[in-house]
């Protein structure tokens, strides 16, 4: 299918200049392998890995399922079809693309597709899937495309598509479900996008993000005059309205729950060579 050759064909392209970032985080082999994706229910993020020479891509739960909170439930399709972004398209391009469906368990935010064939043949050899290690406090960053969108990196070949970086610091790790509380500001969109920790080729993926906590804040409106027939005036009460926001605290399922699923049925189509 053509899609399939389109998708990556720009993964050749980003050698993101490895040694003017070497200190950089995260690397140009999971930046390569990040996309925005959109379902039914909207728009999302969708990753890329190899386990046991077979290429499978990683997501939220609930960009498939529509679910806006816990618990999440089963996929009980076999196949999914999803629209990903083409990122080596001078515009707006969207490419379906069939996946079959790996379930992680009823109330795991995470979900496991694999493809009909290869999608990244060019794709420089992905993180490993591993949280052994992560320690409280210890910086992380994760990948996404907020809002339904991305940037463009300009090179000399022409303009991609991108991921938005944005950085975090572990503050929980909570288990049954293993869940990654970080510390950070998440937004709409960067759902099922990976969270790395350390980098060069020492980087990992440990996590993917679920979602945000919000806390509740109080909005006061202004005073306002009332002016009477006679002249006079008369101040109302200030009204306190309240609102929902970001806590700043995100929510990110233990990349643990995909490697187990995916060596429980590997089914992905076979990597050549990497």
């Amino acid at each position: 299918m053509r899609s399939s050759r389109a998708i990556l064909a720009f993964v050749g392209f980003v050698v993101l200049a490895a040694a003017a970032a070497a200190q950089s985080m995260p690397t140009s082999n999971i930046l390569t392998r990040v996309l925005m994706v959109q379902s039914q229910y909207g728009f999302g993020t969708i990753f890329s890995v190899d386990v046991g020479n077979r290429e499978y891509w990683i997501t939220a739960k609930h960009v498939l399922t529509g679910a806006e909170h816990p618990p999440y439930g089963s996929i009980h399709s076999k196949t999914v079809s999803l629209q990903i972004l083409n990122p080596g398209a001078s515009g707006e391009q969207w490419l379906p693309e069939d996946f079959s469906v790996i379930d992680t368990g009823k109330n795991i935010d995470i979900v496991v597709l694999a493809p009909s064939r290869v999608l990244l043949p060019t794709a420089p050899p992905s993180e490993p899937l591993d949280s052994s290690g992560v320690s409280i406090g210890a910086d992380c960053s994760f990948l996404g495309f907020p809002f339904g969108g991305g940037w463009r990196a300009r090179l000399s070949d022409g303009s991609y598509w991108m991921p938005f970086s944005k950085h975090c610091t572990v503050s929980a790790d909570t288990d049954e479900p293993r869940i990654w509380v970080l510390d950070g500001i998440n937004n709409p969109g960067f759902s099922g996008g990976p969270v790395v920790f350390n980098t060069g080729t020492e980087q990992k993926i440990i996590a993917v993000i679920s979602a945000y906590r919000t806390e509740p804040a109080e909005i006061v409106s202004a005073f306002q005059e009332t002016l009477h027939p006679d002249g006079s005036s008369k101040r109302n009460k200030k009204q306190i309205v309240g609102v929902n926001v970001n806590s700043g605290f995100i929510i990110a399922y233990d990349i643990g729950y995909a490697l187990v699923a995916i060596r429980k049925n590997p089914i992905g189509p076979v990597v050549k060579s990497r």
